[in-house]
């Protein structure tokens, strides 16, 4: 793939974060959504389908014949090597509860390799965003971030769900609380692992999430030179990164 095929799909995909992203801001500002589904442990508003509706809309304008694995409608085009990675709106919980820590999240791949990701939080008007081969950025410009030296000075981030997630998980921040400065959880993935990526956050931990959660982040992060150790079980990825400097550190705990 060519630099200009991949810089029109980045183009495509910050286009597509930014409308989704000021539809998110303008329905939290009107506090009007409505729950549509309720799982035992989970919540979807119709912001998050109409804002999917949103982001698919402007995508298949410019490649209709591209796939697509996104949180709300699924999968289609399965054996389509093109494929975008969506999840209209992360830290759903958050938005429908008022708390102002929420983005729109996506990524694009060929095959197994992921080319173009964005991430965007409206509230802050925060675009993360990363093209392979080129690098991450924060609102256009390169990425960098600071680094710890030592977990103890590690702030780490990351959550579970209730289910075999929060045993393991819950194992492992018992494991390390004392090792390190600080724990936050603020209840989005896609957000967690853009602020490690910026220098915010130095390691997060976090099991049994979806690719859709995930996908657009870890490009970011990986071209920041974030560490990874990641296992995916059915189809949920179980994820554990860092600053470079102390990630041997933090596996000895996993």
């Amino acid at each position: 793939m060519g630099i200009q095929d991949k810089k029109l799909l980045y183009k495509t995909a910050l286009n597509a974060a930014e409308s989704a992203g000021k539809y998110l801001l303008k329905r939290f500002k009107d506090a009007d959504a409505s729950i549509t589904e309720s799982y035992k442990h989970d919540v979807k508003s119709d912001v998050d389908v109409k804002t999917e509706e949103i982001i698919k809309s402007i995508i298949i304008d410019q490649y209709p014949d591209h796939g697509f694995i996104c949180e709300e409608s699924g999968n289609s085009g399965e054996d389509n090597k093109n494929k975008w990675i969506i999840d209209p709106l992360d830290g759903t919980v958050n938005f429908v509860k008022g708390i102002p820590h929420f983005c729109t999240s996506i990524a694009f791949k060929k095959g197994d390799e992921y080319i173009a990701g964005v991430v965007f939080d409206p509230v802050r008007n925060e675009t993360f965003s990363a093209l392979k081969g080129i690098g991450s950025f924060l609102n256009g410009k390169p990425l960098t971030r600071s680094k710890v030296d030592s977990l103890e000075d590690a702030v780490v981030s990351g959550g579970f769900f209730k289910t075999k997630s929060l045993e393991m998980g819950g194992r492992i921040f018992e494991k390390i609380s004392t090792h390190i400065k600080k724990v936050r959880f603020f209840g989005s993935a896609a957000l967690d692992l853009c602020y490690l990526a910026a220098g915010r956050f130095n390691a997060y931990i976090q099991y049994s999430v979806n690719e859709w959660d995930i996908a657009a982040a870890l490009l970011i992060a990986e071209l920041n030179n974030v560490k990874f150790n990641i296992n995916i079980s059915d189809g949920h990825y179980n994820v554990v990164a860092s600053d470079p400097n102390i990630f041997d550190e933090l596996m000895n705990f996993i």
